[in-house]
């Protein structure tokens, strides 16, 4: 118990540490330099990091030498000087003109390798351009990719324009992905299939839960000012709560890999991952499927008071469904949709309340 007191009185630090480095906007270093957040993240020429780095931040570059493995995800990762271990690399640009002793593995919208590396190179990019030296295998999932370099190994990968001006010393197994000419969905194929989707499900509602899809359009009605902030919340949550779970988890990953804990760094990882889904989940369901529903039969309700209940909610989707073929319009009906819609569920299914039902014609 009170080992894991102490470790999550030194996850509560290290995150306050981080805040306090994203607010500051300058490198902050943690446990002895192993560490480290800010916008401009170096290890100059000369310099030597005994051990692994773990860097975060907008800008990363290595210029001196890191004994150990580098995990650094970033804007922009530059590698010049010497990496001993392994580099893991998550980035929108990654260039390695230096060395690498063991592999690299990086997801990037544009990475280059013109230093060396001294075992496998595993990439999933939008362009890959090797120049240099890979001293094993070269794996890949890219857009465009040119091999203009060595590869010891063998080279297997997926790619949609590939060039081979290079040595490939073992075998070469690339397969080009063919663009075909694919017809555009038809807007008004695409616009019946949404109106008939919602409509069966909306129907089901009804059936099965009209009291709670009856005080949910109360809430619309009744508290609006409750309702949009619960919606406006409902927004910000989608996006903060994964990049939360994201940054605590990858934090708590760290710290428990360095006090030895590393079933707790799997359980972890799986947290954090269906964290995601869940987010993702509950955010289509709502904003997708309940937030039209609701919004849409509450608009008939208002329009036409005596419309019998389906026949409301089938007009109100109807004109949703029209309204988002006009664009501009389409951003706007929907984002007020999912505020007062979404906002609508979350207030009633958060306090449980009962606010006077809104008559729905039977």
């Amino acid at each position: 118990m009170k080992r894991l007191m102490f470790v999550a009185v030194v996850a509560l630090v290290v995150v306050s540490g981080v805040s306090a480095a994203v607010v500051a906007q300058e490198e902050r270093q943690y446990l002895d330099g192993k560490l480290r957040f800010g916008d401009d993240i170096t290890v100059p020429s000369g310099q030597t990091v005994e051990g692994d780095l773990y860097a975060f931040g907008g800008r990363v570059d290595i210029d001196g030498l890191v004994t150990g493995d580098v995990i650094a995800f970033a804007g922009d990762v530059t590698v010049a000087g010497e990496i001993g271990g392994d580099l893991i690399v998550g980035s929108g640009i990654m260039n390695v003109s230096g060395t690498v002793g063991g592999d690299v593995r990086v997801g990037a919208g544009q990475a280059t390798i013109g230093g060396e590396v001294g075992e496998d190179v595993l990439a999933g990019v939008g362009q890959l351009d090797v120049t240099g030296d890979v001293g094993g295998d070269l794996i890949f999932g890219a857009g465009l990719t040119s091999v203009a370099g060595r590869v010891a190994g063998d080279l297997l990968g997926q790619t949609g324009s590939y060039s081979l001006t290079g040595t490939v010393v073992g075998t070469a197994d690339v397969t080009i992905r063919e663009t075909a000419d694919v017809d555009p969905p038809n807007p008004f194929v695409r616009g019946l299939s949404r109106f008939a989707s919602l409509l069966l499900i909306g129907f089901l509602m009804l059936w099965k839960g009209r009291p709670l899809f009856e005080r949910t359009i109360a809430a619309i009605d009744q508290k609006p000012g409750p309702s949009a902030l619960w919606g406006i919340g409902l927004l910000l949550g989608l996006v903060i709560v994964p990049l939360l779970a994201t940054l605590v988890g990858v934090l708590l990953a760290l710290l428990f890999g360095w006090l030895g804990l590393g079933l707790i760094v799997g359980l972890l990882v799986v947290v954090m991952v269906l964290t995601w889904v869940l987010v993702g989940v509950v955010g289509f369901v709502i904003i997708a499927v309940l937030a039209p529903l609701t919004a849409g039969t509450w608009l008939a309700g208002r329009v036409l008071p005596t419309m019998a209940a389906y026949f409301a909610m089938a007009a109100g989707i109807a004109v949703l469904v029209v309204v988002g073929f006009v664009p501009v319009l389409d951003v706007l009906v929907g984002l007020a949709v999912t505020i007062w819609g979404g906002g609508a569920w979350l207030s009633v299914l958060r306090s449980g309340s009962r606010p006077a039902e809104v008559a729905i014609a039977p």
